[in-house]
């Protein structure tokens, strides 16, 4: 769910998505058919699915509506037929691609405030661990930690409400249990 939710918040700040109240009932929707195909896959022993990062490129040249992907998914299958030109094109001719994802990506970074120490230091060790413990859930995780502990040494006790609160009870359980 916090994969989901990661990758769902960062490709809405791109599109504004969670500017306007209505838009969060369709958020609400799209983690609900998420979760619904995760446990659809697991059911008939397939891996889970869910929403990728690799959409902030789709949403990035203008894709905003399921018919991005339709098209999308024709093309995957339209690269069955080509499949056998495509393994000739080496694994290391893809990382330029993954490179300027990654640049569009750290775009969202603009809106954060740098000025206050809890949220910059919490942000900054999102966007690091993510890649170095290969888990939006747990890049995600270390930041709510993070945040919680500087505002504890600060002495900002309001900054602290139940949702953050929770959340860092969940991400420090599932570090204890796994």
């Amino acid at each position: 769910m916090f994969d989901s939710l990661g990758t769902l918040a960062g490709i809405g700040h791109k599109t504004d998505f969670f500017n306007d109240e209505e838009k969060n009932k369709e958020l609400e929707k799209t983690l609900e058919a998420d979760a619904v195909a995760s446990l659809g896959s697991a059911v008939v022993g397939v891996s889970t699915t869910t929403a990728f990062i690799e959409s902030a490129s789709g949403v990035e040249e203008g894709g905003r509506t399921g018919l991005t992907a339709v098209f999308t998914g024709l093309f995957f299958v339209l690269t069955l037929f080509c499949l056998p030109i495509l393994k000739a094109i080496p694994g290391n001719a893809i990382y330029p691609v993954l490179v300027v994802v990654g640049v569009l990506m750290f775009s969202v970074l603009e809106g954060v405030n740098f000025k206050d120490m809890a949220i910059s230091v919490s942000t900054f060790l999102t966007v690091v661990m993510m890649p170095l413990t290969f888990s939006i859930a747990d890049g995600l995780a270390f930041g709510f930690l993070s945040y919680s502990i500087i505002k504890l040494v600060q002495k900002d006790f309001k900054a602290l409400n139940s949702g953050i609160i929770i959340l860092c009870i969940i991400s420090v359980s599932v570090f204890i249990f796994r």
